[in-house]
């Protein structure tokens, strides 16, 4: 509906983007109207991972939208030119999206059309939401109605389905096309896209997401982090009350990319304007501060209590100052060290550092007498056996420590099993492993892939163990727990076990099992054992008649 061009404000001599409405839609009140919504909506939000407006303005009778010009690249054509992206640098893109759409809900925005092509990674690694164009106020107020009821707007990649039906709607439809786009930059296409332009019409697309489950990403990316497609999946929920709120969806993100190994960075906080429109912070704000025994500081935590490693120090100045201290460094260095003392503390200052002087001349001497006596018994012969030592005296007021010493061929205790599992231990081919007793039922496979099994009521069906899986479903469900299939020569010692007890692993005379060889390419290098021990190539014939349990690494 817009068009926008790359710009220079003569006045602050800075580049700025201005989005224009289109010369073909002069004259049409309804956009226009949205732009001046979309302006005033945008300024009204002041957050590092939003798009920041400028001003706005008229020219040639056509509204206008100056904002800051930003370089990089929308996640869009970022993924169709460099492929699907890893979960640590998606969980990073989703991360800064819902703290800016959250932003903007606390500002009183819905965006109603969160998608890839509207969100812009910048080239130093934030991404920014931009395109406000269909943003709804959360409460209207004196605001106009743009859209009428069941009228739906939105892009049908990613619209929810309350969305779609046109349907009152908040901030959860946002969270859901958040959830899709996390879908695209996994996969490299939209959740419900066939691949051809006979299934992937507009009503088509918009009909699953009325009524299909969300597409797991592991079943076609089964290196994707399991943490992360069970958070794609509630985000993508077809009830709204279901899926996480923006609070509960930023901690789970940060714990994600924390694990994968990301830093994760303090959220930037958003300021919301005042009354005399000036969001600076007030005289009596008060700053975080390490260094200086300022007042309002605690400066007795910092050797009381440890510290994270990367610990963040807010100036005066505004500016962040990351202050790496060591273990050692947080013990022994002073406030005063930390950043420079004030000239009023110089003298408090000079006064400590001559007590402390004296104390550790003191202790210098202590340590040398110590040095030396203990020199001179060494040198003067063996001491004594422990037989002749005198015996220990303890103080009446003094509880006496009980040592315990293991044998020098003591071996360790074997871990204990997790429920349902017995543990196989190392052998020359391969490492300690708890294997599940029983095959995955039916009812456990369906609560993961309804659309591959259908729930069922039966207890007796639905105890059953779950036959018919494909191998990549059966890979996929073991890593959404956390595990994985296991191999060939594991699975042949943990029939080696059975033989002698066969209390620790149930099996299936109809059934074969999934095993994974580690192989890579054709299905057909698969393997699959059965229960008298026998291990065969997978032919497809017999797929209707495999199962598959899981393998724990401690």
């Amino acid at each position: 509906m817009g068009d926008v061009v790359k710009a220079t404000d003569i006045d602050l001599k800075r580049t700025v983007a201005i989005k224009i409405l289109s010369d073909k839609h002069r004259g049409n009140e309804e956009l226009e109207a949205r732009f001046v919504r979309e302006g005033r909506a945008v300024a009204a939000i002041s957050h590092a991972n939003v798009v920041q407006v400028f001003t706005t303005g008229t020219w040639d009778e056509r509204p206008y939208i100056a904002m800051e010009f930003l370089t990089g690249t929308d996640l869009g054509s970022l993924v169709a030119q460099q492929g699907p992206m890893s979960s640590l640098d998606s969980s990073r893109v989703v991360l800064d999206t819902a703290r800016g759409l959250e932003a903007a809900y606390l500002a009183g925005l819905v965006h109603r059309d969160v998608k890839p092509a509207n969100l812009v990674k910048l080239d130093n690694g934030q991404t920014k939401v931009t395109d406000f164009g269909l943003a709804k106020p959360v409460d209207p107020k004196n605001e106009p109605a743009l859209t009428a009821m069941g009228v739906v707007v939105g892009t049908p990649d990613y619209i929810a389905p309350e969305q779609a039906r046109g349907e009152a709607i908040d901030e959860k439809v946002d969270i859901y096309s958040l959830g899709g786009t996390l879908y695209y930059l996994l996969v490299g296409k939209p959740p419900f896209r066939k691949g051809n332009t006979h299934d992937d019409k507009y009503l088509k697309v918009v009909a699953r997401h009325l009524r299909d489950p969300a597409p797991n990403p592991l079943l076609v990316v089964p290196d994707a982090d399991s943490e992360l497609a069970r958070l794609l999946l509630r985000m993508m929920s077809k009830k709204p009350e279901a899926r996480p709120s923006y609070a509960e969806l930023v901690v789970e993100l940060a714990d994600i990319v924390e694990r994968l190994g990301g830093r994760t960075t303090p959220p930037p906080t958003t300021s919301r304007p005042s009354q005399s429109g000036d969001s600076r912070p007030g005289p009596s704000a008060k700053t975080p501060y390490i260094g200086g025994n300022r007042q309002g500081t605690d400066v007795s935590r910092l050797a009381g209590q440890s510290q994270p490693e990367n610990t963040h120090a807010h100036l005066d100045d505004g500016a962040e100052t990351h202050v790496h201290l060591s273990s050692q460094d947080r013990a022994v260095q002073s406030p005063s060290q930390a950043l420079q003392p004030s000239k009023h503390s110089s003298q408090r200052s000079a006064v400590a550092e001559t007590k402390r002087s004296k104390v550790l001349d003191a202790t210098t001497v202590v340590s040398a007498a110590v040095f030396i006596v203990g020199l001179v018994l060494y040198l003067a012969g063996p001491m004594p056996s422990p037989s002749a030592a005198a015996p220990l005296q303890v103080a009446a007021d003094t509880a006496p420590i009980a040592v315990v010493a293991l044998p020098p061929d003591a071996a360790p205790a074997p871990p204990e099993a997790p429920l349902g599992t017995f543990l196989i231990p190392a052998s020359s081919l391969h490492k300690a492993i708890f294997m599940s007793k029983d095959l995955v039922t039916h009812e456990e496979f369906a609560a993961i892939f309804p659309n591959q099994k259908k729930p069922t009521k039966k207890k007796s069906r639905a105890l059953k163990p779950a036959s018919g899986v494909e191998f990549s479903y059966a890979r996929a469900y073991a890593q959404s727990k956390g595990a994985r299939l296991p191999t060939p020569e594991e699975y042949t010692a943990a029939l080696a076990m059975r033989s002698e007890d066969d209390s620790v692993m149930a099996t299936s005379k109809s059934l074969w099992e999934w095993l994974d060889d580690g192989a890579k390419g054709s299905q057909a290098m698969r393997q699959t054992g059965n229960a008298k021990g026998a291990i065969r190539a997978w032919r497809s014939r017999a797929k209707k008649n495999i199962g598959f349990r899981l393998v724990i690494d401690p």
